[in-house]
């Protein structure tokens, strides 16, 4: 155990300043509380940050989760300027869309950061990781659920992701877990009740600020003047509420100070954004959009500008929803349209922020009671009681201090409650016959917020199939709600034929789905962000990258050097050894070792011997290699599978019938996470060449294949014949790993088959 930090120290030097009162009560506490409840602009990421830094008994991983995209560079950003204050060479990784690297995934045994989205964090928590390789989604499971503390910063924003994260922490209590995993929820504004599930009891243990916050340093901030003003939208068409609002926005505008202009929906912004250009002329302030539907190196471009100093002229920022939370951004003037009381707490944290202006202007954009569709994305009951305490507020300050003393009720949808057999169905990641997959997006998002990630490239709108795209890199990717792309031409991979096959105009999307797009059908403009519109031509980012991982990959295999196996299960048992020995408990270290010295005894196959010779032109050298022993790595890559679909962990799996316990198997079969709770053909796959009629066969296995003796570091693996007979219905494959799934729990099996991978990874490395 290491010795405990002087917590008030490390803030001093993190953040340069004395923590408030409540951050110091933070870092002194033996243990988080389950709330933090405190304004914005109060330094909630440093008390999520600095009492886990200096606890040395916390989970190592630090989880921090947002509801937008906007808000978790920037956070990613004040976490790296802290630990390098101090000096910590403590990683932090960012996921927020896209095909992630497995960095984050390879260290389970040290201290790191993660901040993300609730879609990407919360999906891979559900073990449906949104942009993730499907056959990842186990490793990410066991590892987000296991020794984390969980931060939801802004909860009041999640929607159902809010009871989700509720779920899954009782879930873990009642479960079990392998390492503690720990939740706080942060924001100014939390609904409690809320909090409340059928799983989940909340604790009330919630930190507040106290007197002294609100007599000391934070009382700038907490008393800054916010004068409101109300303008009459009433009458605005829709067509013409852009214009009106740039009018406004202009009229209430003073030079050299940054105006916010926040609006509800992405239309309405660039409506006025576009309106603002075309008043602006030769001089004017400048001009910029913000909004959730950018690709990252635009939304990060825009981002700046939006934080820039004003210049002579001023700043004019148009907004959505997404500028509410986590953005350290102020404004002398702030327009908003009316949207439930929390949200309006949240975009008056952006005007006047610090109390750097003697007065500061909110302008209220009143357009009266709405039609359920002109409300969207929010309830016009919801509307209806903010707008009635604005009316309060007309010629007054709306500080901070003010607005904490208002309770506004409102409306809380049924949310889509996550149950213990929603998990435990969750926990298999096999599609179902039809080649579906569990939805996870009710337990992430409503209806009308779920989203798919698209990206574009340079190819013919025409083309049903093609293989010959490397998957996507996170830079090109842009999230759109699902029916915009719905009408276009659109590629989804094929995770077992590895192609991007081109989808009919009314299959369905599932939610987090990644999307190509061809870029010559346009829709995207780098200044303001996804539109739709087919004159906006995107540029085709230069993505070089690997293929997506799909049924069949191997790429492991390819190591830049011949490795015989027996070296590559030695390595990879000293790489569990070195895992277990910091994480686990020695009976489940065990098991680790134990299925890390023989993950890969199947690769003693004659079809994988004959793949990895396969990539030697020289045939006097492909027999020479041959007479040298049994290879598990190859020095290059281009060998194909004689029988298509070959997975050599199923081979070992059944290679070890009786000489390996269940769990050991088990964890055998999962270890590249297409073998897990059930034994079955890829769809479509046929008979190999010459097997015998009749015999059962999946994966490139047939009953009754010949195994050589294999080498391992537990001894010599006699040569057996592979019987298939437990991949029948209600066989003993099932059985046996539901029954391991009963008595260790999701979290804890997912978390020893995320090691025993991890151990592969590093030991391939």
């Amino acid at each position: 155990m290491s010795e405990p930090r002087d917590a008030i120290d490390l803030f001093r030097r993190a953040t340069g300043f004395e923590p408030y009162d409540y951050q110091r009560e933070l870092v002194e506490r033996d243990a988080p509380p389950d709330v933090i409840e405190v304004p914005t602009g109060a330094g909630k990421t440093f008390a999520a940050l600095i009492p886990w830094l200096a606890d040395p008994d916390a989970p190592r991983r630090l989880v921090y989760a947002l509801p937008m995209r906007t808000l978790v560079e920037q956070t990613a950003d004040v976490v790296r300027r802290a630990l390098e204050r101090l000096g910590e060479a403590i990683p932090v990784h960012v996921l927020m869309g896209g095909v992630e690297t497995a960095d984050w995934r390879r260290d389970p045994d040290r201290r790191m950061v993660l901040v993300g989205t609730i879609d990407m964090l919360l999906s891979r928590a559900l073990n449906r990781g949104y942009g993730e390789s499907r056959f990842a989604w186990p490793v990410s499971f066991g590892l987000l659920n296991n020794d984390c503390r969980w931060v939801f910063d802004e909860v009041q924003l999640m929607g159902p992701a809010r009871t989700t994260s509720a779920q899954l922490a009782g879930l873990r209590r009642r479960l079990g877990v392998s390492a503690p995993c720990q939740t706080i929820w942060m924001s100014a504004t939390v609904d409690h009740d809320a909090l409340r599930t059928i799983d989940h009891e909340p604790g009330g243990d919630v930190v507040r600020l106290s007197a002294a916050d609100r007599a000391g340093p934070l009382a700038g901030r907490l008393d800054a003047v916010k004068t409101v003003v109300r303008v009459d939208l009433a009458d605005a068409a829709r067509a013409q509420l852009g214009a009106r609002i740039a009018e406004v926005a202009v009229d209430r505008h003073v030079p050299g100070t940054r105006t916010l202009v926040v609006v509800n929906r992405v239309d309405t912004a660039q409506a006025i954004h576009a309106a603002l250009r075309r008043r602006r002329g030769a001089v004017g302030p400048d001009v910029v959009l913000i909004h959730s539907r950018y690709r990252p190196p635009d939304r990060a471009a825009r981002l700046a500008e939006a934080l820039a100093d004003p210049g002579p002229e001023g700043t004019i920022v148009v907004a959505t929803q997404v500028i509410e939370a986590g953005i350290d951004l102020s404004s002398a003037t702030l327009l908003t349209e009316t949207a439930p009381f929390s949200s309006m707490v949240q975009r008056l944290g952006r005007c006047n922020r610090a109390g750097e202006h003697a007065e500061a202007t909110v302008v209220w954009l009143d357009r009266g009671t709405l039609a359920e569709r002109d409300a969207a994305p929010y309830h016009p009951d919801d509307l209806d009681a903010a707008a009635e305490a604005f009316r309060g507020l007309v010629g007054e300050s709306a500080s901070p201090a003010r607005l904490s003393g208002m309770r506004v009720a409102e409306r809380r949808s049924p949310d889509a409650v996550l149950r213990r057999v929603d998990l435990l169905d969750l926990f298999d990641t096999a599609p179902d016959l039809s080649g579906a997959d569990v939805d996870v997006s009710p337990f992430i998002r409503p209806d009308d917020e779920r989203t798919v990630a698209v990206f574009f490239r340079a190819v013919d709108p025409d083309r049903v199939r093609f293989d010959d795209e490397p998957a996507p890199q996170r830079d090109e990717l842009v999230t759109v709600p699902i029916d915009a792309v719905r009408r276009r031409a659109r590629w989804r991979f094929d995770h077992v034929d590895g192609e991007w096959v081109r989808l009919r105009e009314d299959e369905r999307v599932p939610p987090g789905s990644t999307i190509l797009l061809a870029a010559g059908e346009g829709g995207y403009d780098a200044e303001r962000g996804w539109t739709g519109a087919k004159g906006d031509r995107p540029t085709v980012l230069d993505a070089p990258g690997a293929p997506a991982e799909a049924l069949a990959s191997d790429a492991g295999s390819v190591a830049g050097a011949w490795v015989t196996l027996e070296e590559h299960l030695a390595q990879t048992e000293r790489a569990a050894e070195a895992l277990a020995s910091r994480l686990l408990s020695p009976d489940a270290g065990k098991a680790v070792r134990a299925a890390a010295a023989l993950h890969d005894v199947g690769k003693a196959h004659p079809a994988f011997q004959a793949m990895l010779l396969g990539t030697l032109a020289d045939l006097d050298e492909r027999e020479r290699r041959r007479a040298a022993g049994v290879w598990a790595k190859s020095a290059t890559a281009g060998g194909r599978h004689v029988r298509p679909y070959f997975r050599h962990e199923l081979a070992s799996a059944l290679a070890l019938r009786d000489d390996a316990d269940p769990l050991v198997r088990y964890l055998v079969a999962a270890h590249h996470g297409r073998v897990r709770m059930s034994i079955r053909p890829a769809p479509g796959e046929q008979l190999p060449d010459g097997a015998p009629p009749a015999a059962r066969f999946a994966l490139g296995v047939v009953d009754g294949d010949e195994l050589p003796a294999v080498d391992t570091p537990h001894g010599e693996l006699a040569a057996r014949e592979l019987a298939l007979d437990e991949m029948e219905l209600g066989g003993g494959w099932s059985a046996m790993a539901a029954d391991l799934l009963e008595d260790l729990g999701p979290f804890r099996l997912a978390y020893l088959e995320a090691l025993v991978r991890i151990a592969d990874w590093r030991a391939s490395a």
